[in-house]
This record gives structure tokens, sequence and C-alpha cells, in this order.
């Protein structure tokens, strides 16, 4: 029996079909294969954050970073004598930049791909451009040593302790430039892991109630005639709060702070209060019974703490230094704390 091949035009289309199925499968393995490159490339990006929030973690188990530091790596390897612990590959080449708040940035590449992250960044960006994979530029924030001024408060110096590595001494005395055009005097309460906390040498305006009947919801008169309808502390300082917030918002040298009013009752009398991106706080019951001996803290303002005993009081410091209650309703000054990297 003779045997039928294919004839031409059979051979031509199965070609044309296998011609068109490459067509369709080439692009569809390419995008795997770059998908899986890239997937890996960002492995290795956070690999490397990884690394290094580790070691400002592992810094400050040694009295914290002094300056901030950078790792480069080149064909593949950290070069110099800052390095890295990695778990994984490294890029073909790149910067990482720790700072000494505990920030990580990095600009790293792969020869096809180009990732940055910037200091504040919580996501990575993933280009093509190589040639210009550099480390993105450092916000400048503001610190105690580039706002602190020579005044007549501080005996025309400023504190060596901001310079020489050394801690400043409770009731160090710093005038700083809160804004372009605005001094104001503040005394060192603590310095701690690179930051320091300040209180202003007054009270800012006018006195205010810890927390008002109106702010609480209720009329303003119904104290007057009905006692237990005034106001109480089981939802924070809330009017000495906002007060606080409106008198220091013009200062936008101070950087700005996230903050957690925590009651130091045991039971709390109010929930956490958490307040972000803030200039100044209040001062805690704790902080105050440290430096209540000094005059320089006296002068009849609240703390951020209620007297959990009694639910219409909140702690305050009066003009002799002691520390006392007083109705939540009661007018009373208002004293910001400042928190600033030396």
């Amino acid at each position: 029996m003779k045997k039928k091949g294919f004839t031409l035009i059979e051979l031509l289309a199965v070609i044309v079909i296998l011609a068109i199925i490459a067509l369709i499968a080439v692009p569809v393995i390419m995008n795997i294969i770059s998908s899986a490159r890239k997937s890996a490339f960002e492995d290795t990006t956070y690999g490397l954050i990884s690394a290094g929030e580790m070691y400002y973690a592992s810094s400050l188990l040694e009295n914290g970073m002094t300056s901030d530091v950078e790792f480069t790596i080149e064909e593949g390897e950290f070069v110099g004598e800052n390095k890295l612990d990695v778990k994984g590959s490294l890029p073909r080449t790149g910067k990482i930049k720790v700072t000494r708040d505990g920030k990580v940035a990095l600009a790293i590449t792969n020869g096809a791909m180009c990732i940055t992250k910037g200091y504040d960044d919580s996501k990575i960006d993933l280009n093509e451009d190589v040639d210009n994979c550099v480390l993105p530029k450092e916000q400048t924030i503001n610190t105690l040593n580039t706002l602190a001024v020579a005044s007549s408060f501080t005996d025309n110096v400023i504190a060596s302790c901001l310079t020489n590595g050394t801690t400043c001494p409770v009731g160090t005395k710093f005038t700083v430039q809160v804004n372009e055009t605005e001094t104001k005097n503040f005394y060192v309460i603590s310095d701690n892991d690179n930051k320091v906390t300040l209180l202003m040498d007054t009270n800012i305006g006018e006195d205010v109630s810890w927390i008002s009947n109106s702010d609480y919801g209720l009329t303003d008169n119904g104290c007057l005639f009905e006692p237990y309808e005034c106001a109480s502390s089981d939802k924070g300082p809330s009017t000495a709060l906002n007060y606080l917030e409106s008198q220091t918002s013009s200062w936008t040298n101070i950087p700005n702070f996230n903050y957690t009013y925590i009651d130091e009752n045991t039971p709390k009398a109010y929930d956490d209060i958490f307040k972000k991106g803030v200039k100044a706080r209040l001062l805690t019951h704790l902080e105050a019974n440290a430096i209540v001996q000094n005059e320089w803290a006296h002068g009849y303002y609240w703390l951020s703490t209620s007297v959990g005993y009694n639910s219409s009081s909140a702690w305050l410091v009066e003009n002799m230094g002691t520390i006392v209650s007083s109705n939540v309703n009661d007018l009373c000054g208002v004293r910001p704390i400042i928190e600033i990297a030396k």
C-alpha cells in the first residue's frame, strides 16, 4: 500500500500553527521569567531593609548611633568597613543608608532594574532607569542642634552637651527657634537615646479647663445646678490638649511627633489617647514628680494625669511646686513639652 505523506500545504499549515503558538507562548514565558526576577529582586530589597533595621536595633544596645551609616555594594559584595548581616543574595550594586534615628533608605540595581526606598517611605519603588539609581535625598529634619540659639536666657551660650557627646543634665537651658520669627525658652527634663525632652519656661496663652463641659458634651451651666452633670476625667484632658495644639501649630521648625497619652492610674480613668503629628504635649505625673523640686518647674499648669479616685479631678503643678488636684472644669495653665533629636 502506498504511504501518504504531508503535502506542502499541510506542512506550511503546521509551521504556521507552530509559529502562532510560539508567538503566544514566548511572551507568556518571558513574562513569567521577568516576574520571577522582579519578585526575587524585591525579596533582596526587603532583606536589606530588615538588615538595616536590625543594625539600628543592635546599636541601641551599645548607646545608639551618633551619626548616619552608609553601606556600599559593588559586584555583589559589600565594600569598605561597613557591612550588614543579610540573609539571601545581594544586588549587583547599590547603597543603603541607616540614619541615627533608625530610618533606612536604599538604591540598588541588578543591572536590569532599580529599586529605591526613601527615608520615610513604607513602600519600595521599582523602575528600569538603572543609570540614575541613586539614594533618595534625605528630608531635612530640624534638631535641637540646628534650632538652639544663644540668648540672655542661656547666658549667651549654647550648651556644649549638644555636640560633645555628653548627656544634657536636667535643667539645662535652651532657647529654641520655633519658627522663622519666634523663639521660646526651655529646660531639659530628660536626654535619652539621642532625644531631648524639654519643658517650656512659662505657660502658653490663657488658662483653660482640663476638660470643659462643652468638650465633654454637656451644657456650660449644667454644673452650676446639677453637680452630677459636670464633666469628668473619663474622656481625658481634651480641652487642654486642643488648646495646646492650637497654640503650638505655628511652631513650624519643631518636628512633628506621635504621642500616646496614658492615664497613670490603675485602673485608668480614661482610655489611651493617640495624637499624631503634634508639636508639643503635656507633662505626665511621673515626669512632674522628678522635677518639681526645681523652681523653674513651678507655675500652676495641668498634667496629663487624672486623679483616679476622684472622677471630677486632675493633677496640676501649683506655683510653689506642689502637685495638687483640681476640678477638671477649673481654669489652669498649659505648659508645652517638646521632644526633639539632638
